[in-house]
């Protein structure tokens, strides 16, 4: 392999035979030129995009923010693949590099953005958000900053999101509709228009993307075994014309899938029904 482009010492941008390479590894690039050999022995990874794109927004990022970035989520994105035990496609490199130096930049202007669904994170995907509480831990020692909690929670979500093991990868199709029905139901039963800029509805269809995915998901790990009982019992009581309307839901749903919605779930739905109603009353 030959240097093409120095972007820093541990960054580089190489030929390999008929294809370009970006290459990993401490101290790659110091004292190289263009047309250098590459040295083998200290390559740590090797991102060889299958797609032009990719690397063209590569080389758009690389010229906006500092290599470092790209360094640290090279680190993330390692220690996220040994924690989780799988792997991740090739655009989680630039979509999280571009993530974390956005949300540095931000809490360093005082802008900070709160995770609206960062509950359902943290009980849907623990393992990811466990991973992410590290990343963000590593984000904060590399710039001394303190981000906060929110950041894991949208981290998790790239994770998830990029995972080759995505169910929502293979199932978009079913997932698509089985949504579209759920929505469709929610509306008939109320006879009311949702509003698709209302957060109460993005909150939803989040929490309806998560739902889906898990219900087609081969492994039901994200699934909680242990029942919250006095939560279900609450919410069942306090809004039981959205309770009503769940029932329908996990009617559907079962019949679609034939998977059983668990009674945690028929509570986070009968939630999140209840605040759209509960907007819908405000206006």
């Amino acid at each position: 392999m030959q240097v093409k482009r120095i972007f820093n010492n541990n960054i580089i941008l190489a030929n390999d035979v008929d294809h370009e390479v970006v290459i990993m590894g401490r101290g790659i690039g110091f004292q190289k030129h263009p047309k250098d050999q590459v040295d083998e022995k200290k390559i740590e990874k090797i991102y060889a995009p299958q797609s032009k794109s990719w690397l063209k927004n590569f080389m758009l990022l690389m010229n906006d923010i500092d290599p470092i970035y790209f360094e640290l989520t090279d680190k993330i994105i390692s220690l996220a693949m040994k924690d989780l035990h799988t792997k991740f496609n090739e655009y989680l490199l630039i979509s999280l590099t571009d993530h974390i130096h956005f949300a540095v930049y931000r809490h360093q202007h005082k802008m900070d953005i709160k995770n609206e669904i960062l509950w359902e994170i943290k009980r849907i995907y623990k393992d990811e958000f466990k991973v992410a509480l590290k990343a963000v831990s590593l984000i904060n020692k590399q710039f001394n900053i303190k981000l906060p909690e929110d950041e894991a929670g949208f981290i998790a979500i790239k994770f998830v999101e990029n995972r080759l093991d995505n169910p929502a990868r293979k199932n978009t199709e079913q997932i698509t509709d089985l949504i579209n029905g759920i929505l469709n139901i929610i509306k008939y039963q109320f006879r009311i228009t949702l509003d698709l800029d209302d957060i109460n509805y993005r909150r939803l269809v989040t929490h309806l993307e998560y739902f889906a995915q898990r219900i087609y998901s081969s492994e039901e790990k994200n699934s909680s075994n242990e029942t919250d009982i006095f939560l279900y019992q609450h919410v069942i009581k306090k809004y039981p014309a959205s309770f009503e309307c769940v029932k329908k839901i996990v009617t559907f749903v079962e019949s679609e899938t034939n998977k059983k919605v668990s009674l945690n779930e028929q509570a986070y739905l009968t939630i999140h029904i209840q605040r759209i109603l509960n907007e819908i009353s405000h206006r």
